[in-house]
Order: C-alpha cells, then structure tokens, then sequence
C-alpha cells in the first residue's frame, strides 16, 4: 500500500511540477520494479503508457527547445503508430472473427435488430484492416487527418460496444486516453513527416522502433510476448484452463470454485476469468504464466495425475485450429 501511494502521489506530481523529470523516471522505476515481480502487470496500456513517459523524462524538459521536443513526441507517435498497425495485424485471424469479435460485441449485438446482427464474417475483416490503415495513415502527412478521425471514432465504437456489458472496464479508459494521444500527436500536423518520426535521432528513439515496430512480428512465430505486439482481444494468443478432478475440487479454497465450470469427470479451471474475478485484467498470456498458475494449484491436490494443466497454442489464422498441450502436476515440478 506504501508503494502505490508512491506511485499515485509521483504521478500527481508529474502532472503538477513544472520540472517533473525526476518524478518520471521515480515513477518509473517503482513501477518497473513491481512489474519484475508480478508479469501480469505487463498489460499493453501499462507498457504502452511507460515508455512514452520515459520518452517525455529524456527529451521535454533535458532543455527547452524545439528539438527536444519533437525528439519526444516523434517517439510518442512510433509507440502509438505501431500500436494500431500490429493490433490490426494481430486480428487478421479467424479466432478474432468467430470467437473473440462476438464474444466481446454480443451485449451491444442484442440491443440492435436481428438483421443487423448478421455481419458477413468476412465484412468482419474490415476491422483489423481498418487498425492496419490507421496506424499507416498517421505517419503520412497527406493522410494524417483522416486516420486521426477513423482512430478517434474506432475508439468511441469501441466504447460503444463494450460500455453496455459492463465488462472489461479496465480499458474504457484506454481507449479514451488514445483518443487523446490522437490529438495530441497528429490531429493537424501537416509538418512532421514520416522519416522524422520513423529516422531515430537518439538511442532511446531506435529502442522504441525495435520494441514497438520490429519484435512484435516475432510474437506471431512465437519467440516475443503477446501483450508486447498488440494482442489484446485479437484472439491470436495461447489459452489454457486446468483440469481438476471432482475428487480433487475441495482440495482447492472455496474463492477459486467459482471460476470453475463443472464436466462430467473434470472440472475446468479458466484462467483468464479469473484473472478477471481477481484482478480485473486479462491473464497475461503466456505459457510461462500458465505453467506457473497450475503450479500453484498444484501444492493443494493430493493425486498428482487428477490435476492437469491444458494450454491451447495460438489457432491457425485461416483454420483456426489450436494445438493442446498437457501437462500434469509432476511435469509442472
């Protein structure tokens, strides 16, 4: 509780302070070193909005200048450029169109009528190429405008979509903090063009090119982090669930029975609500994580072979097809 009211009061000051370099950089190494501790707190918003304080620590207020300036918020727009291309092309899957679209639409799907309701799966596709054209639009200068406005009214439909069913309130203000960035960084900027933005200028420049517009194509091989490269809500991460036996359940606290769906012989365990139930966030989703949940469980069972943990790789963007991997309780050791 000390350690965040740290945190809060170092943002307040950020905010306040007309100096606030050290309060950044404060701030973000308490948060950093938390983040070491707990890898669920590497969500996007919260990896996204770190380093582009980071940007404004270096280079806004090194010196009064123009140049520092630009060097910040030319930083700033590579994270949020390559944050809409790499969201848009972590969607191009079947997964988002059959699964993770409906699934995240359907409170506001009912409330419209019946033939509205039935979007041609592929019409569906128009929204990871729309993300794709946005963040390409707002590096040019000739279309920066019109992908500052196709940006700003994704988000408030995204809101749309997602305000109904009360769910996933952790990125409500995500999306209308991007709306903001929007603003801020390109809305009627007809002079920075896109070799400024993408040329670095200074080591931290090239880190962030790397970090947000070359590693996330390794996500889709697998060998970089899903929530680093814009994978939330696209349905192009691994899943898992772990399996418990009716024998074993009791074994477990009685908070975590209500995250578990019963079968005919196993009951199944979902991770990610109770990522949800507990902390209001998705699981970060990762095997590593996975197999560090099951492991936890897995100091309460009694039978090591009536537990095991069932991770679903990432499904095939056209087929949709997922490998399943399982592993029991002596595997997990």
């Amino acid at each position: 509780m000390i350690w965040l009211g740290l945190i809060l009061s170092l943002l307040l000051a950020v905010v306040v302070v007309k100096q606030p370099r050290t309060f950044i950089f404060s701030f973000l190494i308490l948060a950093g070193l938390l983040s070491l501790w707990d890898q669920m707190r590497w969500q996007p918003w919260f990896y996204q909005c770190c380093l582009m304080l980071a940007a404004m620590g270096l280079y806004a207020w090194k010196k009064s200048g123009v140049q520092n300036y630009q060097a910040a918020l030319n930083t700033c727009r590579v994270i949020v450029a390559f944050t809409y291309f790499w969201s848009g092309v972590q969607k191009l899957n079947v997964s988002f169109v059959r699964e993770t679209w409906p699934a995240m639409a359907g409170p506001f799907l009912r409330l419209l009528p019946q033939m509205a309701r039935k979007v041609p799966p592929l019409l569906l596709l128009a929204i990871p190429l729309f993300e794709i054209l946005i963040g390409l639009g707002l590096i040019t200068r000739r279309y920066r405008n019109a992908a500052a406005v196709l940006a700003m009214g994704t988000h408030l439909f995204v809101l749309m979509v997602l305000i109904p069913s009360g769910e996933n309130t952790v990125v409500w203000p995500w999306n209308i903090t991007m709306v903001l960035f929007v603003l801020i960084l390109f809305w009627q900027d007809k002079e920075t063009s896109g070799r400024r933005i993408f040329l670095p200028k200074n080591a931290f420049h090239a880190v962030v090119l790397l970090l947000f517009g070359v590693l996330p194509a390794f996500s889709l091989i697998g060998i970089w982090d899903s929530f680093l490269s814009s994978a939330l809500y696209s349905g192009n991460t691994d899943e898992a669930v772990i399996l418990v036996s009716h024998g074993e359940i009791d074994h477990l606290p009685e908070y975590i029975h209500q995250y578990a769906r019963e079968g005919s012989y196993w009951f199944f365990l979902d991770i990610n609500r109770w990522a949800y139930g507990e902390l209001n966030v998705p699981v970060y989703p990762e095997p590593r994580i996975y197999r560090s949940v099951a492991r936890q469980i897995c100091t309460y069972d009694k039978n090591p072979s009536e537990i095991k943990l069932m991770i679903r790789k990432r499904p095939g963007p056209i087929t949709g097809h997922r490998e399943d991997e399982f592993y029991d309780c002596d595997h997990l050791r």
